[in-house]
């Protein structure tokens, strides 16, 4: 109801004003209302409100943007630790670094219950990682991981951890392929530290269970290769060397001197072959060389001179397996040969058919 005013009258008294009975109905009929309102209210009506957003006080009433919410985060300091966060549901942001964090700059989500377990969303403010973690009863924290998205996993295109950086199958890039991530980077040409891989390539990476490995696999896109390497990340270990996978593509391909170490070169084959039904030659990855030539017709008390097609480190051991007809075996004995070819002299002046095979190497 409106409420009833209380004619009082003239003074001194109070002639012309409500009656003492009047003004006793009056007042009943309002404090009725007053109390019946009164009953009405719950117990936050006797209770204090809170002091700021990051007063937890237990039994005092929340406002709007208490714990961050429907306001800004609480604001942490560096000295401060994400693990003693009060045990309550709030926003929290850390902008100048803190302890027991995932990154220095980072806005917590916080969801808590009365029984001590704790689960934090941490957004890095720089970029676009999420990390989750958990704490269980006895309260012990599970280590901070990284969600995947677009960012940190190179599902699509984003920023990379290096300004200007974008990683993603569509994004190509010329940064190292030192990559902090699990995920897929493209580039434009070969990844740093690939020599000879100048195809568009894609490089995987992953981290094993122990976060000192990682393995990195480098597949062409727009040519025929792939190359892979794993090595540790402790402080001081150097990259190992990028290793070609063979395979029926490039097994059968130009072959590169391996060296004392025996290890194969980037991008080589293992076994090398060239010429033509009558002249070709192998060449094997560990050394060993087989060439053949097979010609017709010489002249008599005149040297030939076979050139392999292909050149030995050192003389090889050469052998005429097939000479016809058998009259002419003999010009066999008059022969010598050196690394480049294989000389021979004979009687004969038939028109005869020679096949010289040479076994040696094409290196150490």
């Amino acid at each position: 109801m409106a409420r009833q005013e209380i004619n009082i009258g003239a003074a001194p008294t109070g002639v012309g004003g409500d009656t003492p009975r009047s003004a006793s109905i009056k007042i009943n009929a309002m404090t009725q209302e007053l109390f019946a309102r009164q009953a009405q209210l719950g117990t936050a009506a006797t209770q204090n409100v809170v002091t700021g957003s990051d007063d937890f006080t237990p039994g005092r009433v929340s406002m709007m943007g208490h714990a961050g919410w429907g306001s800004t985060p609480i604001s942490k300091q560096p000295t401060d630790d994400a693990n003693e966060l009060p045990r309550v549901s709030g926003l929290f942001q850390f902008g100048n670094g803190g302890i027991n964090l995932p990154n220095p700059f980072v806005q917590i989500l916080q969801v808590a219950n009365s029984g001590g377990y704790v689960w934090q969303t941490a957004k890095a403010m720089l970029d676009e990682s999420v990390f989750t973690r958990g704490r269980r009863g006895d309260g012990l924290w599970s280590p901070w991981r990284a969600e995947i998205n677009t960012s940190v996993f190179a599902l699509g295109t984003g920023p990379g951890a290096t300004p200007g950086e974008l990683i993603g199958l569509s994004a190509a890039q010329t940064a190292s392929p030192n990559k902090a991530n699990t995920g897929l980077y493209s580039y434009y040409g070969h990844p740093d530290g690939v020599p000879g891989f100048t195809a568009v390539s894609v490089l995987s990476q992953a981290w094993g269970h122990d976060p000192q490995w990682r393995a990195q696999l480098s597949m062409a896109v727009s040519g025929d290769g792939i190359h892979f390497r794993q090595f540790s990340v402790n402080p001081g270990a150097a990259a190992p060397n990028w290793r070609s996978i063979l395979h029926n593509g490039n097994a059968i391909s130009g072959v590169l001197n391996a060296g004392p170490s025996g290890a194969l070169p980037i991008n080589s084959g293992l076994i090398e072959r060239g010429g033509a039904l009558d002249n070709w030659y192998f060449r094997f990855a560990g050394g060993l060389q087989i060439c053949q030539q097979r010609f017709t017709g010489y002249t008599a008390g005149v040297t030939r001179n076979v050139a392999w097609l292909a050149a030995f480190a050192d003389t090889p051991v050469a052998v005429f397996p097939n000479i016809y007809p058998s009259v002419d075996w003999d010009m066999s004995a008059r022969c010598y040969g050196n690394s480049g070819s294989y000389f021979f002299m004979s009687d004969r002046t038939l028109n005869n058919i020679v096949t010289v095979t040479a076994i040696g190497r094409w290196h150490a």
